[in-house]
């Protein structure tokens, strides 16, 4: 070998390790960069499903804040409907009449009859007399103005009898129905019934005691005649 041979030997030997280490160096460098790279776009990845998800659930929130906003204003809606409805009512409540009475047969604490013939029974003590319709001098009910009434009555005897108790309901002189019991055991009775009426302005509405009937009249209003208005027609 000849001496620049043994030169050129040492020299690439002495070089030899340097490229060996720049060569790892730059691998080590490129995959570092890789995988910087890699990490890079998984995370954007990650970041691009995020904001889709976000956006798409954004979507959703704001479909259904639509939803409730429509649902809101249909609500608002029915509610001022509700409200004029409401008002409505009220204005024909106040603008219609009132009428209510409930009278019994007062003291003295006695039986009335029994009479010969029928006759006309007068409750004196007047409990209620809304719209004033009811006269505690005939024992009459005279409607105020054309509607459905609702007309109720109740009768008893007290103590020994043998007479039987009762009463008949008339409207203008024509006769509606009779409520009784008969007298033969000779004990206290007790009955009540109600109808539904519909009487004109001017309709006059009263009951009578049938002959040979008895009822029993006091304090303890056991006899009473009673009505009010349902709905105007």
């Amino acid at each position: 070998m000849t001496r620049a041979a043994i030169v050129s030997l040492l020299l690439l030997l002495c070089v030899l390790p340097d490229c060996i280490r720049d060569t790892q160096a730059q691998e080590t460098k490129d995959l570092s960069s890789s995988f910087i790279q890699r990490d890079i776009s998984a995370e954007l990845k990650s970041l691009t499903d995020l904001v889709n998800q976000q956006a798409t659930t954004l979507a959703e929130m704001k479909t259904e804040l639509v939803k409730m906003q429509n649902e809101n204003a249909a609500q608002a809606s029915e509610l001022s409907a509700l409200k004029k409805e409401v008002d409505k009512l009220k204005n024909e409540s106040a603008d219609r009449p009132k009428v209510a009475f409930s009278a019994g047969l007062g003291p003295p604490a006695e039986q009335k009859g029994p009479f010969s013939a029928d006759t006309n029974l007068i409750y004196s003590k007047v409990l209620t007399n809304i719209g004033g319709a009811y006269n505690p001098y005939t024992g009459a009910f005279t409607a105020p103005i054309t509607g459905v009434y609702y007309i109720r009555f109740t009768a008893s005897s007290y103590g020994s009898t043998s007479n039987n108790m009762g009463l008949n309901l008339y409207k203008n002189g024509q006769y509606l129905l009779h409520l009784g019991e008969n007298g033969v055991d000779g004990i206290a009775k007790h009955v009540s019934s109600g109808i539904t009426l519909e009487l004109a302005a001017g309709d006059v509405v009263y009951t009578r005691l049938p002959a040979n009937y008895v009822v029993w009249g006091g304090t303890d209003l056991r006899t009473t005649f009673s009505g009010f208005l349902i709905f105007l027609l």
